[in-house]
């Protein structure tokens, strides 16, 4: 084959060899990555997983929507259950009265279902004595006869004499109000003017656009931050030392939304029980969702691929991808394994993030580090603070952005091509403001190593 000298590099970037007369400055400054998203998203998927990039970002943008936001507090709301039922009642056979250890929301005239894990009775609301207290009357034969405390299923039904009246006070489902705050984070990069002459030129086109090399790199740990920061952090506690010393509180991370309105679990998902007993929590839920991803570290998927062996060809690979915001050979490139288990289709795909040792995956972290992120595929509806319906989808990534202020990676350059300033230097700063939202936490699982959650 004759020599043939490439117009493109191995990013897929057309390089210029003679910029002349051209002076890089904050205008026509570009990124890598926002490159490749602007004008050849085919690249995408190279810029996230090359080996040796040391980039850990791409899942949020697979996975996420993307909205915008103007307040320091982002808000939604959800409805909670159609049902209700009552869990560790308390039963006091000679007064018919029932305690529970939330609020009842029982109506006289309810009829309600009763178990104490042996027996089932059912029982007609008597009266109400309190928002956690009700007198009910046993429809059966005789005293109640309940070994210990009971649960009840609240809305089972209810009955009236004829020529009676109704209820009087209606049933009221008021939305639960979800809430985040906005983050600011920042970094800065900076080089003797002169050293400018190491930028690289790249034709684009809306013309020629530069980047340099430290900058990238410097850019690129700032995107890993950004996105450590969605996943990871804890928003601090209002009373802990560092908010009282006034530093910023942060925001709710996604795993730290999961864990405290979500499903958590203790060690790896290693069979097909394991994934049937997900399934029914799915089902439990009353998620309506039927497709669900799991992002797994090297040992989670390393079990997925065993579970995968273990049961019928037909039932492997049997989802349709089509939660893929991607065009549909990017199914291909992703390389991700499905299975269908009672009823619900579910996608592994490898979080290489879990595997960097140069974070959570050696040492201390090896019993305390995230295994698998699990959550829904698709839309789901919520409420707004005007009660207006919208379909959302569970995991959003908002930028703060109103009018002419966008702080969604917001770049600043001074000296050389930016802002004059009297160092001899060039000087980069980047911010970026974000919050993210979980709608439906309920839906989401989360995956420790060892037993690092304590509660039941």
């Amino acid at each position: 084959m004759a020599f043939q000298l490439k117009t493109e590099n191995l990013t897929g970037v057309s390089v210029i060899t003679d910029a002349a007369g051209l002076i890089p400055g904050a205008a026509n400054f570009t990124t890598l990555y926002d490159y490749a998203n602007k004008y050849q998203p085919e690249l995408i998927a190279n810029l996230h997983y090359a080996n040796g990039s040391g980039s850990i970002t791409g899942l949020l943008s697979i996975i996420a929507g993307e909205e915008t936001y103007a307040s320091d507090l982002v808000q939604h709301a959800e409805i909670q259950r159609l049902h209700n039922k009552l869990k560790g009642v308390t039963v006091n056979a000679t007064t018919n009265v029932f305690t529970s250890p939330t609020n009842h929301q029982l109506r006289p005239n309810m009829v309600i279902l009763i178990s104490d894990g042996v027996t089932e009775a059912q029982a007609y609301v008597d009266s109400i004595t309190s928002t956690t207290e009700f007198v009910a009357l046993n429809t059966g034969t005789g005293a109640f006869n309940f070994a210990g405390v009971v649960d009840i299923v609240a809305d089972f039904s209810n009955s009236w004499n004829k020529g009676t009246g109704t209820f009087q006070t209606g049933r009221v489902w008021e939305p639960v109000m979800r809430e985040n705050n906005t983050h600011i984070m920042k970094e800065v990069y900076s080089i003797n003017e002169s050293d400018m002459a190491h930028t690289t030129w790249i034709s684009t086109p809306d013309g020629p656009m530069w980047f340099n090399l430290e900058m990238e790199r410097t850019n690129i740990l700032f995107e890993n931050l950004v996105e450590l920061t969605e996943f990871f952090n804890v928003r601090a506690a209002a009373n802990s030392p560092a908010a009282l010393a006034g530093k910023p509180r942060g925001k709710k991370g996604i795993i730290q939304q999961v864990e405290l309105r979500g499903n958590v679990g203790n060690d790896y998902i290693q069979s097909v029980q394991n994934l049937r007993d997900i399934a029914l929590r799915i089902k439990e839920q009353g998620v309506d969702a039927k497709e669900y991803c799991f992002w797994g570290n090297h040992t989670q998927l390393n079990h997925f691929n065993d579970i995968c062996a273990t049961v019928s060809p037909a039932d492997v690979n049997a989802g349709s991808y089509g939660f893929m915001k991607n065009k549909e050979g990017m199914k291909a490139y992703m390389d991700f394994s499905s299975i269908k288990v009672s009823g619900i289709t579910f996608y592994f795909k490898a979080w290489d993030l879990l595997d960097d040792p140069t974070l959570m995956a050696t040492g201390k972290f090896d019993t305390t580090g995230i295994c698998y992120f699990g959550m829904p595929m698709g839309t789901t509806a919520t409420r707004d603070i005007n009660d207006q319906t919208h379909y959302k989808p569970y995991l959003t990534i908002m930028n703060r952005v109103k009018g002419n202020v966008n702080r969604k990676r917001r770049i600043k350059i001074f000296g050389l091509g930016g802002t004059e300033q009297s160092e001899d230097a060039m000087r980069w700063e980047v911010l970026n403001e974000s919050t993210n939202r979980v709608v439906g936490a309920n839906a989401f699982f989360v995956g420790r190593k060892g037993s690092f959650y304590t509660q039941p």
